[in-house]
């Protein structure tokens, strides 16, 4: 799929979940973020990250209610503006897994070439990170060392933090050689931008345009106060953005 296909699919999607509360429009948002990591998933390490962080701001921000005068609402209001993050960072963890930083650099215009490239690092570096823990944490499984628990964690952390600054070092050594910003940028073999892809983009972009509409209007039951009334047309907004799901026949 192509990357600005998926980038409108992101965003979409994310415009969604932070506009609403309404469990009935979040639990099926965050499992079509799950599935379309999971479909187009180039590695799937950074998904589960952003999975376990979702499920850890949804009790962290249930247990911040806990602060204050405890209620039955008050609880569920912070239950449900916890899983509004949660699903927000599903579908940021599925953009991640899904995407091809190289890819989106490559897109973006000559004036912005240095904040893309900003941009394309910082997506990066989840993934790395994570493959980064998974080789210290098996390393020290394999010496018969512990790997659980918090007092595993400053023997994980610091190993992860050398590689991540051995491999910067790296990466500013070979954008050096290469003669980064020394020169009028080339672009080779474009990205073919399909049928595929700009039904995916209209899609999104309507779904996204609904729930913006119903945000504006305050119609459809956005917020958790209509929880009890769905809308059937942000269902079927809700229906758009699974387009990077639906079936399309081979070339």
């Amino acid at each position: 799929m192509h990357q600005v296909a998926l980038l409108s699919w992101a965003m979409a999607a994310g415009l969604a979940a932070a506009l609403t509360t309404n469990p009935f429009y979040l639990a099926p948002l965050g499992a079509a973020a799950l599935a379309v990591g999971s479909s187009l998933a180039r590695d799937r390490g950074p998904l589960r990250s952003f999975a376990l962080a979702a499920a850890l701001a949804v009790a962290l921000r249930t247990a911040l209610a806990l602060l204050g005068p405890v209620s039955r609402g008050s609880l569920a209001a912070a239950a449900l503006e916890g899983a509004r993050l949660a699903v927000v960072l599903l579908v940021v963890g599925a953009f991640n897994a899904a995407s091809d930083p190289g890819a989106l650099l490559r897109l973006a215009p000559g004036r912005w070439h240095e904040l893309a490239l900003a941009v394309s690092l910082a997506l990066s570096i989840a993934p790395r990170t994570a493959e980064a823990a998974a080789r210290v944490r098996e390393a020290q499984r394999l010496r018969g060392l512990p790997t659980s628990g918090w007092r595993a964690l400053p023997a994980l952390a610091v190993p992860v933090l050398e590689t991540g600054m051995e491999e910067a070092v790296t990466l500013a050594e070979s954008m050096d050689a290469r003669g980064h910003g020394s020169g009028p940028r080339t672009r080779y073999r474009p990205e073919p931008w399909g049928p595929r892809d700009a039904l995916v983009a209209l899609a999104c972009a309507a779904g996204g345009a609904g729930f913006l509409a119903a945000e504006l209007l305050g119609a459809g039951g956005i917020d958790a106060a209509g929880a009890g009334h769905v809308s059937l047309a942000l269902l079927g907004a809700l229906g758009l953005l699974t387009s990077p799901l639906w079936p399309w026949p081979r070339r």
